[in-house]
């Protein structure tokens, strides 16, 4: 199982902050400082795993994203998230509401949480198509 992860504006981490490499076979990763949301949109629509750290994520976008299984937010983005929409649609959420991405500790720890959380779901999410 392959899996696309797309993290829409990195630029929000503090300068020298940045993800930690992933420990699962076979992922696409792609970052970007800062994408608007019509960039979103297009870099998005196959993502399976979208990381945004302050970018709104509308129920309109949300729909475009048809193989969407985990959103994760942190600050500003969990506030403009249509967390509705998300349920709705079956993505599974994850916030870190009080991340401070401007703080370099807080950045970093923010990045290996997030990269730990997606470990956890794709580990869990492969046990569970074994058990199918």
């Amino acid at each position: 199982m392959s899996i696309k992860i797309v993290v829409v504006d990195a630029g929000q981490l503090a300068k020298g902050v940045e993800f930690p490499p992933l420990k699962i076979p076979k992922y696409g990763w792609e970052e970007y400082p800062g994408l608007d949301v019509e960039g979103i949109e297009e870099r998005c629509w196959r993502a399976d795993v979208v990381v945004a750290l302050s970018s709104g994520i509308s129920a309109e976008l949300l729909k475009k994203m048809y193989r969407l299984s985990l959103l994760v937010t942190a600050g500003e983005a969990c506030r403009q998230l249509d967390q509705a929409a998300a349920l709705e649609q079956g993505v599974e959420l994850l916030a870190f509401p009080d991340a401070d991405c401007s703080d370099t500790e807080d950045a970093q720890d923010l990045c290996h949480r997030i990269v730990q959380a997606i470990e956890h779901y794709v580990a869990s999410d492969v046990a569970d198509e074994e058990n199918i």
